[in-house]
């Protein structure tokens, strides 16, 4: 009978280490790296908006006459404060006449003077 007891002992000491050792089997694995945080996104560069156009205002002189009218126009804000070059006339439709102006940026400007001495600008 002592026999069967300590055979009773130890079964159940080693179905109980064998049940810790499955137990723990899950628990003894190396934990997964924590997830490593997103890289940061790139934002594109902030837009910057040009700055917007500016009113310039000069005198365009008929080549003809010799009159003169004040003419305002938009341009660039680079144009700002610069004073247009004359840069010649062409006959346009019903008698008018198309004068060009050029400013230093680079603008160029058509500015048409009517028969009745009208003037349009176009840019």
């Amino acid at each position: 009978m002592k026999g069967l007891r300590v055979f009773a002992a130890c079964t159940a000491l080693l179905i109980g280490s064998l049940a810790a050792v499955n137990a723990s089997a899950g628990c003894c694995e190396p934990a997964p790296a924590p997830c490593c945080a997103p890289a940061p996104v790139c934002c594109p560069p902030p837009v910057c908006c040009p700055p917007p156009p500016v009113e310039v205002t000069f005198c365009a002189v008929d080549p003809c006459t010799g009159c003169k009218y004040p003419v305002t126009v938009c341009v660039d804000a680079c144009c700002a404060g610069q004073v247009p070059c004359y840069v010649g006339c062409r006959k346009g439709l019903f008698g008018r006449k198309i004068l060009t102006y050029k400013f230093e940026c680079g603008e160029c400007v058509d500015v048409v003077i009517t028969k009745h001495g009208r003037v349009i600008v176009r840019d």
